[in-house]
């Protein structure tokens, strides 16, 4: 459905709430929050009609990127400004800035019932025992006596989402989640003993001194990491064959082995 137009002769297109809402995939109960946090700017009114604009698509979109990286919203709020005009691009916005410490410190997130039903759509509320026990999220009582729901990685539970969006169940994801993270673990303190044993620059002698570039190697790690993960994952699958058949031989077991 096209867009009602809001300026033609400026090539200016615009939307309607249940247009935005459509074009974005976002509920319209969720723009209104943001614009009454102060995340998405006003609509300009038309006749009496709310009209939203290119950059109200824009910033929902950048809104959700960062999401997906596990920023919450007081942080994407600091990130994109207050104004309500994005201070960056999206690209800008998912580089090495937000791959620190700040970034790491809100990957984990209390949730209330109407943010938890936001966040996970369709698989709200069947799939929440299962998110439970596969330890996506847990049941938590605050100091003030509310119940919230926890959620210790955002982002791994978004990628949770997304899998079983196309067929993966929460236990292979999460087994999926805990071979990352032994396999990175292995290759991190790899890193740091070549590191150590070819004393330079990075490493004089102290922990000091890698600590003092810790955010930079991070940044780098976000960067490579998930670059060299997207390449290693579609030749895997490009080889499907050839390792169901190396199963079939026993070279390799179910769980990778």
């Amino acid at each position: 459905m096209r867009g009602m137009t809001v300026n033609d002769a400026a090539g200016e297109v615009g939307f309607t709430l249940a247009e935005l809402e459509k074009v974005a995939e976002v509920p319209a109960r969720t723009i209104r929050y943001y614009q009454s946090e102060g995340l998405l700017p006003r609509p300009v009114r038309k006749g009496g009609q709310a009209v939203y604009g290119s950059a109200h698509l824009e910033r929902l979109r950048s809104i959700a990127a960062l999401q997906a990286r596990g920023l919450r919203l007081q942080t994407i709020r600091t990130v994109l400004g207050d104004s309500g005009e994005s201070q960056s691009s999206v690209v800008d916005l998912l580089g090495p800035a937000i791959a620190g410490a700040a970034w790491l410190a809100t990957s984990s997130r209390e949730l209330d019932e109407g943010e938890l039903a936001d966040l996970l759509g369709e698989a709200y509320p069947d799939q929440v025992p299962a998110l439970v026990s596969t330890g996506y999220l847990e049941r938590r009582t605050t100091a003030d006596g509310r119940k919230v729901w926890f959620c210790e990685s955002v982002p791994q539970l978004r990628g949770a989402l997304e899998m079983y969006s196309i067929g993966s169940d929460f236990e292979l994801s999460a087994w999926s989640a805990d071979a990352m993270r032994e396999s990175m673990r292995e290759l991190c303190e790899r890193y740091v003993v070549r590191w150590i044993s070819e004393r330079g620059h990075l490493y004089a002698g102290t922990i000091e001194d890698l600590e003092t570039n810790l955010e930079r190697i991070r940044a780098v790690a976000w960067q490579s990491a998930a670059h060299v993960m997207a390449e290693e994952i579609g030749r895997a699958i490009a080889h499907a064959d050839e390792i169901r058949e190396r199963m079939e031989a026993g070279e390799f077991t179910a769980d990778g082995g």
